[in-house]
């Protein structure tokens, strides 16, 4: 099977949801598919998003926007920050972080009952301390980027 049909059946499995209301959810099914015009998600995004929803149910909240990574359809933001608890252990480690080509990983661990807000943080693949202003944005969601790396236009 190809990455897309993974990412169709863990949709269809309710392992991947999406933020509503449905004309949001409709966009975000369709950008991680790679269904949309314009910018278009890369396949090391698709994987790293298929490989985070076999280890918890994911709320996909953003994918492709403007700013930084998402700009060229490397990011995406997983919305329901609950889990943070329980993924990020599993994903936020240095052998992980390089098997799936992640560059960023942003979270307020705080959120999560960390004392240090960096604990799971990463940027350019390496462990990071991200500034209080940055942290700030990111308390209601967990943002993972992937390395520029087999992106593709359409």
């Amino acid at each position: 099977m190809s990455v897309v049909e993974d990412l169709n059946a863990q949709i269809t499995a309710g392992r991947i949801i999406f933020d509503p209301p449905s004309s949001t959810a409709a966009r975000l099914k369709t950008e991680l598919l790679g269904d949309n015009d314009g910018i278009m998600v890369s396949e090391l995004l698709q994987t790293l998003v298929l490989e985070v929803s076999k280890l918890q149910k994911i709320r996909i909240s953003s994918i492709i926007r403007t700013e930084g990574h998402h700009g060229s359809g490397r990011a995406f933001d997983v919305g329901n920050e609950d889990i943070a608890a329980m993924l990020l252990p599993a994903i936020a480690t240095d052998a992980k972080v390089q098997k799936l080509n992640i560059d960023e990983i942003i979270f307020d661990a705080t959120v999560a009952g960390q004392s240090d807000r960096n604990h799971w943080n990463y940027d350019v693949g390496q462990k990071h301390n991200y500034n209080s202003a940055t942290l700030d944005q990111h308390k209601n969601h967990i943002h993972f980027a992937v390395r520029a790396a087999r992106s593709r236009s359409k």
